[in-house]
């Protein structure tokens, strides 16, 4: 779980613009932002799993150095980049759907060279 006190922190260093709106609709990030005191009041109320809270914050703080970051430096002319680290959420607008491409690619390899069919059996209602 991500330390509220140093997540409070965070907040104060952290630009939230690039999170303020996608193709004209409010991400989940930034509707998160929004309402983390009503999300932390049904938290701490016991109405939200530890792994849902922990994924939120994730959300709220994917791109940020809260998370972790990697720092470059140029040999040459000693020029520092600071890269910070994503969240990998499914939750999250941007991870997401690069893990869903990536499962998508991972998932069409290791299938058969073959023509599939989806079946669904079902139980009838006499039996149930």
């Amino acid at each position: 779980m991500i330390d509220d006190t140093n997540y409070a922190d965070c907040l104060a260093l952290y630009n939230f613009d690039h999170v303020d709106k996608i193709k004209g609709k409010e991400s989940f990030s930034y509707i998160f932002n929004d309402n983390i005191n009503y999300i932390r009041s049904l938290y701490n109320r016991g109405k939200i799993r530890n792994v849902t809270y922990d994924t939120i914050q994730k959300t709220i703080l994917c791109g940020s150095i809260y998370l972790g970051y990697d720092l470059f430096v140029c040999p040459h002319c000693g020029n520092e980049s600071i890269v910070p680290h994503k969240c990998h959420s499914k939750l999250c607008t941007s991870c997401g759907s690069k893990e869903a491409k990536l499962r998508a690619v991972h998932i069409s390899s290791i299938a058969l060279d073959a023509r599939h069919r989806h079946i669904v059996f079902t139980i009838p209602k006499h039996y149930l």
